[in-house]
């Protein structure tokens, strides 16, 4: 399980990068003087000290078949343009004709072929809905892909898989190619054949530090250019900084409080329905997340193509919430080996990580307020991820992607391949409808269903959609565009001052 959620979690940083839709500008050549941007990265405090780098690295060397616009729809990468047959069960991707491999070698419909396929049998980290694909074959301008049943997921899906050179998944087409890597720091080169113009950088070197801190003293001390991700406790610092500008959009990522409905007292809708509306979002977005955040009332992002508003959000309510549970016969019970006197008492796992424990934190104080006692337990992210794929636990507490449908299949379906065991299927069949939707009507009027759903039978508390920031030394020119993240342009990036006519 946490193999998977590590993968989910790792490919939506791929998403929120920006994204160059057709009829953007191109660079005509590489800079008069040779830059190199300096990107300092901290560190996660669990995990592969490798993988978060390696992920960053992947965004600016590696590209998918298509990529997806800010609401969720496919739009054009290596694949210029796509279609499905009338069963929605064969697609033809139409491929561009300069893309080259950084060996030099041309992407063709035939080595396409082979392509693909090693991107179906990495079964570690192959999307879901490669599980159903049965043959590819190269068609004049493209290749065809022939799924075993229709799957409208599966566009979104070929936005997560990186196209590698067959038998060398170390090369691969993006706008920066690596040179030399170790755990601790990876260096690349522009890419002359770059299929949308050479970048206007000539390397960039991305370094590894234990922490954020670290990371933000290098960029005070002049030894790098970016601080990759602005913690939430240094942006105000960092903002000011005469030097540096900062840049936010919004992530893809979302926080849920998820219950597990074979609890006894957590199976009853009306308890579930109490803990939703006793939970003050705004408050926590203002007090644990310093304002970086937006409420969340379900798995999908509001701005993406398919999400209804249909539903009605729960509401900030303690008042309701507490005569729901009086009325459910759950009254106050007296304090005992020195707890404190509540109605019901529930454990809560958490990743022990600042920014998830002061959200369980003020969770733990709201839901006191209602006479629910709420036990706080963190855990490293190995240990929580093994117990909440065993459904070993009451509550737990994290954050989850949520662009792309696919994403929210694999959370909230009770089937087998599930990253946890909740115990929760209520939103099975309509989760099913929308996977073999044949149009994107029929996927509209399936996610109203299961936005419906999630109201009347809430399997979680939905909390929060996260914001980050970028810090970028005033030395480099962004190319920055509104609410996207300005590390999928790079590519775009000048030294302050060029002439735009030098890029």
């Amino acid at each position: 399980m946490l193999s998977q959620y590590r993968r989910l979690y790792a490919l939506a940083l791929v998403l929120t990068a920006g994204v160059c839709a057709p009829g953007c500008d191109r660079a005509s050549g590489p800079p008069a003087k040779p830059v190199t941007l300096r990107i300092g990265l901290g560190a996660p405090p669990q995990g592969s000290r490798g993988t978060p780098l390696n992920n960053v690295v992947s965004v600016i060397s590696a590209e998918p078949w298509l990529t997806s616009l800010p609401d969720g729809k496919p739009t054009d990468k290596l694949a210029s343009d796509w279609r499905w047959d009338e069963s929605r069960t064969t697609l033809h991707l139409t491929l561009r004709k300069d893309v080259f491999f950084h060996d030099g070698t041309p992407l063709t419909p035939d080595l396409a072929v082979p392509a693909f396929k090693q991107s179906v049998q990495a079964t570690s980290n192959a999307p879901a809905s490669f599980a159903s694909v049965r043959s590819v074959s190269s068609n004049g301008d493209g290749i065809d892909v022939k799924l075993s049943e229709p799957n409208s997921f599966f566009l979104a899906d070929l936005a997560q898989t990186a196209v590698r050179l067959p038998g060398k998944p170390q090369v691969t087409t993006g706008p920066f190619r690596v040179t030399q890597s170790d755990p601790q720091q990876v260096s690349l080169q522009a890419f002359d054949r770059y299929y949308r113009g050479h970048p206007s950088l000539a390397a960039v070197t991305i370094t590894n530090y234990p922490t954020v801190r670290n990371a933000w003293a290098a960029l005070m001390r002049d030894e790098t250019d970016m601080l990759y991700e602005v913690g939430r406790d240094a942006e105000e610092f960092v903002q000011a900084e005469s030097k540096v500008k900062t840049y936010s959009f919004p992530r893809p990522y979302y926080n849920v409080l998820v219950f597990n409905q074979r609890h006894p007292i957590l199976r009853r809708t009306d308890v579930r329905h109490a803990l939703s509306q006793a939970v003050d979002r705004e408050a926590l977005i203002r007090e644990a997340m310093k304002g970086r955040g937006r409420r969340a009332d379900g798995p999908l992002l509001p701005e993406h193509w398919a999400h209804s508003t249909a539903a009605r959000p729960f509401e900030f309510n303690p008042t309701a919430a507490r005569q729901l549970l009086e009325q459910g016969r759950l009254r106050i019970q007296p304090s005992r080996d020195g707890q404190m006197p509540s109605r019901f008492a529930i454990t809560c796992l958490v990743w022990n990580d600042p920014r998830f424990e002061r959200l369980g934190v003020l969770v733990q104080k709201q839901l006191a307020d209602i006479g629910v006692e709420m036990r706080l337990v963190s855990l490293p992210l190995d240990q929580l991820g093994d117990r909440v794929a065993k459904g070993d636990f009451d509550v737990f507490l994290m954050e989850m992607a949520g662009r792309s449908l696919g994403w929210v299949y694999d959370f909230w379906h009770s089937h087998d391949k599930g990253l946890f065991d909740s115990g929760y299927r209520s939103a099975d069949a309509v989760l099913d409808r929308i996977k073999a939707a044949g149009s994107d009507d029929e996927v509209r009027q399936g996610v109203a269903e299961f936005q419906k759903i999630l109201q009347e039978d809430p399997p979680g508390v939905f909390l929060a959609w996260h914001m980050t920031s970028r810090a970028v030394s005033t030395k480099f020119d962004v190319a920055f565009e509104a609410d996207r993240d300005i590390f999928g342009n790079v590519w775009k990036w000048r030294p302050a001052g060029t002439p735009q006519a030098a890029r």
